[in-house]
C-alpha cells in the first residue's frame, strides 16, 4: 500500500508539506525540540548502565522514546485527518445514515461475491511429517499466545486456521524438526498481522509494536552498518530522512543497551516480540552470518511495510492499483518465508546469486501471486468490514466494474504472473550455469524454485480450505 498517500498529496519528508498542514508544523517543532533531549537521555542512560544496571531506568527510556515517536506519527495522522475532514461535504446528520447504508450494501455485495476458478500451474504436495511437526508447534503457540488472544481468536488462529498445512505445502522436503520451526514462524507472522490491525486504533501502540520487532531484528547484529542503513532506507522512503535517523537511533540505543539474546531480554518485550525473539535466536545461532543478515534485511523491510499498511488503514488511505501492487509485495510478508527455506534445508546461497535479476524477478512474481490470491479470498470479509485495501476493491474502483468482474481481472493478472515465475526460473538456472557454484549452492537454487512454486499452490489450497477465509 502506498504509505501516507491521500488523493494527490504525499506525506513523506515532513519539510515538503509543512506549509500546507499546521499539524505537520507541530510535528516538526516536536521533532526539533526533542532532538537534544534524545541525545541527553541516551547519554544519561549510558552513565546509568556504567554505574548500575537499572531495569526501571531502561523501561522509562523505552517508554519515553516510544511516546516521542508516537507523537510524531500522531501529528502526521492529525494532518491527514484535517485534510480528509476539510474535503468532507456531508452534514453530520447525513454521515451516519450514509455509513449505515454503505455497511448494508457491502454486506450484500460480500454475499453475492464469487471466487473465480483458478488452478495454479504448479503441483500441490504436502510434507508427510506435517502432523507430527504441528504437535510441537501448537505447544509453542500456546506458550506464547494463549495469554494475549481471546479464547475465540486463539481457537481460530491456532487450531482452525491450519497454518501447518500452509507450511507443509511450502516446505515439502523439510525435516520434521525444521518444519516445526516453519509452522511456528508462519503462525507468528499471522498473529503479527492480526495484532497490527487490532492495534491500529492507537498510533502509539503501533509505533511501540514496530519498535520491538525492529529491535529484535537488530539485536543479533547491533553494530552492522548494512543492517542499520537498510532500516534507515525502509523508514526514510515513506517517513523522511530525519524521522528515519531518530527511529534507527532509538532502536540502536535499545539494542546496544539490552542483552536481548540472553534470557533477561525476554522480560522487557511484549509476548509477540518475545515469541519472535525465540525464533530469531534459534535461526541465527546455527546459520552463517551472511544468511542471517539477508533474512534480517527482508524482515526489516516487510515488517515495516506491514506496519505502514496498518498505519494507512488507520488513516483511511485508499491507494491506486499501481501503488498498492508495489507495496503489497512487502506488506504481505511473503519473501521472508521463502528465504527461510535456506535455514530449513541447511543450505546457503551467495549474495551474488540471491541479488541477481532472475532471482529477484522470481521472488517478486511469487509474492505477487500469493498476495493477490489472498486478496481474492479475503475480499468478502474485508469488504464487509469496510476495508478498501484490497486489489479486488481497488480494481473495481479504477475499472468501474463489478467486484466479480474485478476478481476475474485479478485472476488473469495472477495467471500472467505464474508465467513470469516460470520464465524467471528458467533464466535463473541459465544464469547459474555460468557461475561457479558448489553442489550445495546448486541445491539451494532448486530449493528456492521449488519453494516458490509450492508456495503458490500451497497458499491457494490453504486459502480455499482454511476457516480464516470462510467467515464474512
Amino acid at each position: 500500500m502506498e504509505a501516507l498517500h491521500h488523493g494527490t498529496s504525499m506525506v513523506g519528508a515532513p519539510c515538503q508539506v509543512c506549509a500546507n498542514h499546521r499539524n505537520l508544523r507541530r510535528a516538526l517543532e516536536l521533532h526539533n525540540c526533542s532532538s537534544q533531549a534524545f541525545q541527553l537521555k541516551a547519554c544519561g542512560e549510558s552513565k546509568l548502565r556504567m554505574r548500575a544496571s537499572s531495569s526501571i531506568a531502561k523501561s522509562s527510556a523505552v517508554l519515553a522514546m516510544s511516546n516521542y515517536h508516537a507523537q510524531i506519527l500522531q501529528a502526521l495522522y492529525d494532518a491527514q485527518m484535517v485534510h480528509h475532514i476539510s474535503n468532507s461535504k456531508l452534514a453530520v446528520g447525513h454521515t451516519q445514515a450514509d455509513h449505515n447504508m454503505k455497511v448494508q450494501q457491502r454486506q450484500h455485495a460480500a454475499h453475492d461475491y464469487v471466487v473465480p476458478d483458478f488452478i495454479p500451474p504448479f503441483t500441490y504436495k504436502l510434507n508427510p511429517g506435517v502432523q507430527d511437526a504441528n504437535k510441537a508447534a501448537v505447544k509453542w503457540a500456546v506458550h506464547h499466545f494463549e495469554s494475549i488472544l481471546s479464547p475465540e481468536n486463539f481457537q481460530k488462529l491456532i487450531y482452525e486456521a491450519k497454518f501447518h498445512h500452509l507450511a507443509g505445502a511450502m516446505y515439502t522436503d523439510a525435516p520434521i524438526s525444521r518444519l516445526e520451526f516453519a509452522i511456528e514462524f508462519l503462525t507468528w507472522l499471522y498473529v503479527l498481522d492480526d495484532e497490527s490491525l487490532v492495534q491500529r486504533s492507537s498510533v502509539q501502540e503501533l509505533v511501540q509494536f514496530q519498535l520491538e520487532i525492529q529491535l529484535v531484528i537488530m539485536s543479533g547484529f547491533p553494530q552492522d552498518k548494512s543492517l542499520q542503513d537498510n532500516l534507515k532506507k525502509c523508514v526514510s522512503i515513506k517517513l523522511g530522512n530525519e524521522f528515519a535517523k531518530d527511529f534507527v537511533d532509538n532502536v540502536l540505543t535499545q539494542a546496544t543497551g539490552k542483552d536481548l539474546l540472553g534470557t533477561a531480554g525476554y522480560g522487557d518485550l511484549s509476548p509477540i516480540a518475545s515469541a519472535f525473539l525465540d525464533l530469531w535466536i534459534r535461526a541465527i545461532s546455527v546459520m552463517p552470518e551472511g544468511w542471517s543478515l539477508r533474512f534480517a534485511k527482508v524482515l526489516q523491510r516487510d515488517a515495516f511495510a506491514n506496519f505502514l499498511e496498518s498505519f494507512n488503514l488507520h488513516n483511511n488511505i485508499c491507494p491506486s492499483v499501481s501503488a498498492y501492487t508495489q507495496e503489497r509485495r512487502s506488506n504481505g510478508i511473503v519473501i521472508p518465508p521463502i528465504v527461510l527455506q535456506e535455514f530449513l534445508q541447511d543450505v546457503f546461497l551467495p549474495n551474488s546469486i540471491f541479488d541477481s535479476l532472475p532471482m529477484q524477478r522470481l521472488l517478486d512474481a511469487t509474492a505477487d501471486v500469493i498476495c493477490w490470491d489472498n486478496d481474492i479470498w479475503s475480499f468478502p470479509k474485508e469488504l464487509a468490514a469496510g476495508e478498501e485495501a484490497n486489489l479486488v476493491f481497488l480494481t473495481s474502483k479504477e475499472e468501474g466494474c463489478s467486484y466479480n468482474e474485478a476478481a476475474e481481472i485479478v485472476t488473469k493478472m495472477m495467471i500472467n504472473k505464474c508465467k513470469e515465475m516460470e520464465l524467471a526460473a528458467i533464466e535463473l538456472r541459465e544464469y547459474c550455469k555460468i557461475q561457479e557454484l558448489t553442489t550445495s549452492q546448486k541445491a539451494a537454487i532448486e530449493h528456492y524454485i521449488s519453494c516458490c512454486k509450492h508456495g503458490v499452490s500451497g497458499a491457494h489450497t490453504f486459502y480455499s480450505r482454511s476457516s480464516r477465509y470462510k467467515n464474512i
